[in-house]
């Protein structure tokens, strides 16, 4: 928080430990050159979802059973 200046920002920003999905082994963090927007398009077929419109490097295993990916939520809040 100390760097947000509170609670309610952070969260904006970051999960807190007993709701992360990296925590239960359901969420990467990708980085490198077009990473990112190769998952973005193919990330589905591996279960694997842009969660956050303001986190592009963040994805869960989130797929439908129809393995389609939920629509974006604008931050981790």
């Amino acid at each position: 928080m100390a760097t947000y200046g509170s609670l309610a920002i952070a969260r904006q920003y970051v999960q807190t430990p007993e709701h992360s999905k990296h925590v239960l082994g359901q969420a990467v963090d990708v980085g490198g050159a077009g990473v990112d927007h190769w998952l973005i398009a193919n990330g589905a077929q591996f279960g694997l979802c842009q969660i956050y419109a303001n986190e592009i490097w963040h994805f869960e295993l989130a797929t439908s059973p129809a393995g389609a990916c939920p629509p974006l939520l604008p931050n981790a809040a």
